[in-house]
């Protein structure tokens, strides 16, 4: 293997509810996307806390489970409805809080950001952005709006400088399975902390 091939970095984005947490995991090396896994995170009814609870529970059985190396959310905006802002914001936390559990490095982007960078059009429809994640992404089948929103997301991340910045740099650091999906176990973990130190911008 080439010591200085670039391997793929596993993305997960996040598109956090209450009722409905979209979640994508995309591989990325530069100028190729390919989509891992995607779904939604439905929360049974119940007390606030208990369902707090189910989503930062299950998310990061999907983290263990995937190994992503970055992850990234839309960030919050605050409507006429405080109930539903703060609900929103609750749920956030607890997606946030379970990327952060798991050393995860977690970006987040308007949804301006997000839909100029999937459609090229910051003002773009729900469908818009779903019809142009299936295209990045070759998926035929149809998605979830909140699944395509994570999706989104991860893209999002992927085409950001921030991400493209810092790919050349874990090339020779982060491991790599023959289908340039990351190893589970201690080396992934490894790799996340990788990332967080670069993120943060620790390491030159």
């Amino acid at each position: 293997m080439d010591d200085k091939a670039v391997h793929a970095v596993r993305i997960l984005g996040i598109d956090p509810g209450l009722n409905f947490t979209g979640y994508g995991f995309v591989d990325y090396v530069p100028g190729v996307l390919r989509h891992v896994a995607s779904g939604v995170i439905v929360t049974p009814k119940g007390e606030l806390s208990e369902r707090l609870g189910y989503i930062f529970s299950e998310l990061g059985k999907l983290i263990e489970l995937y190994s992503p190396m970055v992850s990234t959310i839309e960030k919050t905006f605050l409507n006429s409805n405080a109930q539903s802002s703060m609900l929103l914001s609750h749920a956030r936390g607890a997606a946030m809080t379970a990327a952060a559990v798991h050393r995860l490095a977690c970006r987040e982007f308007s949804t301006r950001e997000i839909k100029k960078s999937v459609t090229g059009y910051g003002a773009a429809t729900k469908d818009q952005v779903q019809e142009l994640v299936k295209f990045h992404l070759h998926i035929e089948e149809d998605l979830s709006s909140d699944q395509a929103d994570a999706l989104a997301a991860a893209i999002c991340y992927a085409n950001s400088s921030i991400l493209l910045d810092r790919v050349p740099a874990l090339s020779n650091k982060v491991g790599s399975s023959g289908t340039g999906t990351a190893r589970r176990g201690s080396s992934s973990r490894r790799s996340r902390n990788e990332w967080t130190r670069l993120y943060e911008g620790k390491e030159k």
